[in-house]
């Protein structure tokens, strides 16, 4: 496949995604308006309000129940476990995972990405960390893996024919710059 063919499956399969989502994405960005900026009135109605003269009061209670369920989260922090699962299986070997997968949360500062996907999830309905790799060194190239936060849900776009509740059978996803 010549690098023109690939990039042109590329931009049909962001634009299969861009269109799958464009409805979501309007509804989660006016949800993270009204959770977070605190704009709960109607455009319309707000203006006539200020046009009349009459108040346009806003007393936003989410940020604390928002924080409420992120700290729930916190306070029973998630991670990622290996259980043996059959009697084939080594539970040393599960152990040997667990390590390295503890080893690569805390040094990638997983508990950071967990929270800020946790804090978008609840804010506007989608939240998202990647796993990535770095390299270890300046001057070698030796990758360890890491766990990276997301600060921007608005910049990931999925597979529009996934069925996983948890997007593991996503076959594209594209990591944007802007919304």
């Amino acid at each position: 496949m010549s690098d023109d063919e690939l990039l042109k499956e590329a931009r049909e399969a962001f634009q299969l995604a861009a269109d799958a989502e464009a409805e979501n994405r309007r509804e989660a960005l006016d949800d993270l308006r009204f959770a977070r900026l605190g704009e709960q009135w109607p455009e319309k109605v707000r203006r006539e309000r200020d046009l009349e003269g009459r108040p346009v009061l806003t007393i936003n209670r989410l940020p604390a129940f928002i924080r409420q369920v992120v700290n729930d989260s916190r306070q029973n922090k998630p991670a990622i476990v290996v259980h043996p699962v059959d009697d084939a299986s080594d539970p040393q070997t599960a152990e040997v995972f667990n390590g390295l997968i503890r080893h690569v949360e805390q040094s990638s500062d997983a508990e950071v990405a967990y929270d800020t996907a946790l804090d978008f999830a609840v804010t506007c309905g989608v939240g998202y960390f990647r796993i990535n790799t770095r390299y270890a060194h300046d001057d070698g190239f030796e990758q360890d893996l890491a766990i990276e936060r997301v600060a921007n849900p608005f910049s990931i776009y999925g597979d529009p024919d996934s069925t996983a509740a948890d997007s593991s059978d996503w076959n594209t996803a594209f990591v944007v710059d802007g919304p």
